[in-house]
């Protein structure tokens, strides 16, 4: 048995033992996947079904602790668990993702850390395979008679699933020192790389600096709005939840950058603590376009009045959100 063969069974079998203790319940009553939904789960594509997996386990990391210390008290609630069974997908189909780099970039939000962890595995296992077996070869061939050729390269194959930051293009630093507020749908992965690649093409607007009659050039933000076709009155401003946890992300690593006193200055404390207290909610997928605006208001009134982040304030606004989520139903 090959190497590869030994590490493809093991990750494997680390993956069933971790779902063993669930499906081999004798009293493990399933709430979905009833055969009536079973046609409309076959329609669903490979992207759908990895996105509502990715809700799934974020809700079910959410309620583990709660389903636990109930579990422990005798309180747990023997008709089975209360979040959706994942959507099944085969490893055929992990296979093609592990292997096409398009496929991999385009959903690769949705995939859990210990795919990635495996997927990065078996192809570090797989590349190291092919240069022993390249470097095996090559050391066969006698050197050329020829001074002016070169020894043969060993190309490699470069590694789709490893994890990347995306590059914030320093333009952007240098037009927000100019901007009260750069819109969060800007800093998406796409966007960010958007952005980078074109350059060339962002029109450029030249400002004055202060108290000096020298003029810089900055990229023009309404034409970086045009381009990426953000629109500032959309509705959640045009992100899904999703995309904002991306978003948020990246703007939080755009202020620790900027920020003189790093991840300890008051622009990365003040950004990392009020993202966090929207998306550390249980609810928070669900509630999102009932709290985004808010979001989005205590943002600007930041940008606007330099106001410390006050969190009495934000459960305030958190109360206002679960009163509007009331008067909807």
């Amino acid at each position: 048995m090959s190497s590869n063969t030994v590490t493809e069974s093991r990750v494997k079998l680390s993956l069933l033992r971790r779902a063993g203790s669930s499906i081999q319940q004798a009293e493990r009553v399933h709430r979905t996947n009833l055969p009536a939904l079973v046609g409309w789960i076959k329609k669903l594509t490979l992207e759908d079904r990895m996105e509502k997996n990715w809700s799934i386990e974020r809700k079910k990391n959410a309620l583990r602790r709660e389903l636990q210390a109930m579990h422990e008290a005798g309180l747990s609630d023997a008709g089975g668990s209360p979040v959706a069974s994942l959507y099944s997908i085969t490893s055929e189909e992990w296979d093609s993702v592990r292997k096409t780099p398009t496929l991999f970039q385009r959903l690769k939000e949705w995939i859990p850390a210990r795919y990635l962890s495996w997927m990065t595995q078996m192809n570090e296992a797989e590349a190291q395979g092919k240069l022993l077996h390249q470097t095996a070869g090559a050391s066969l061939v006698a050197p050329p008679a020829n001074s002016k050729l070169m020894d043969p390269i060993v190309e490699h194959v470069e590694d789709p699933t490893a994890v990347t930051e995306v590059d914030i293009p320093h333009q952007l630093h240098e037009m927000a020192k100019y901007h009260r507020y750069l819109p969060l749908p800007i800093f998406t992965d796409n966007n960010l790389l958007y952005v980078r690649n074109h350059l060339s093409k962002i029109k450029t607007e030249k400002i004055r600096l202060p108290n000096t009659t020298e003029k810089i050039s900055i990229l023009l933000l309404s034409d970086i709005l045009d381009q990426l076709k953000i629109r500032e009155a959309s509705v959640n401003e045009g992100l899904t939840y999703a995309k904002f946890e991306q978003a948020a992300a990246n703007y939080y690593r755009f202020e620790t950058e900027r920020d003189p006193d790093g991840r300890a200055g008051n622009r990365s404390t003040w950004t990392k603590s009020h993202f966090l207290f929207w998306t550390n909610r249980s609810d928070a997928e669900d509630t999102f376009p009932f709290w985004k605006p808010l979001e989005l208001e205590m943002c600007q009134a930041r940008q606007d009045r330099n106001l410390q982040f006050d969190l009495n304030s934000y459960r305030l606004t958190w109360s206002r959100v679960l009163i509007t989520q009331d008067y909807s139903r």
